[in-house]
């Protein structure tokens, strides 16, 4: 299924929460999680020994468990709604990045505010990129 098929389904579906899977886990799927998660820490961990903690920090930004949970979600879902995440997942690291260097920027000077104000900055580009974004895939459907 490509990717404006699926954005189509996703907008005929209700949003819902279904607490069911909660107490239903499935076991190898929080395994090969905590494999890629434990797997990317140490890698950061060890990127911050060898070129310090500065760089080694950038690394623990990566999140752990997109690379894991993109490979479970293709495995049930398929591959549209894993590209579907993944390009979300892009979106929220850039907005991430912008928390990052806010904090780069101003930290030291401002304390705990710098950290308002990255959380600020992260909301207005999250904000932005998915309205941006929304509207390509719009976009997008409408041609095909």
């Amino acid at each position: 299924m490509s990717v404006r098929a699926e954005v189509r389904r996703e907008r005929r579906e209700r949003v819902q929460l279904d607490l069911r899977p909660l107490l239903r886990p499935d076991w190898a799927q929080l395994a090969v999680r905590f494999a890629f998660g434990a797997a990317i820490a140490t890698g950061a961990g060890l990127v911050g020994i060898r070129w310090g903690p500065r760089v080694g920090g950038v690394f623990l930004a990566f999140p752990a468990i997109l690379p894991a949970a993109l490979t479970l979600l293709e495995r049930s879902k398929g591959v549209a709604q894993t590209e579907t995440d993944a390009v979300g997942a892009g979106l929220g690291a850039v907005a991430m990045l912008l928390f990052a260097l806010v904090v780069a920027l101003v930290g030291a000077p401002l304390g705990v505010l710098a950290v308002v104000l990255a959380a600020a900055a992260w909301t207005a580009a999250a904000l932005l990129l998915f309205v941006l974004g929304r509207s390509a895939l719009k976009g997008l459907t409408r041609r095909s």
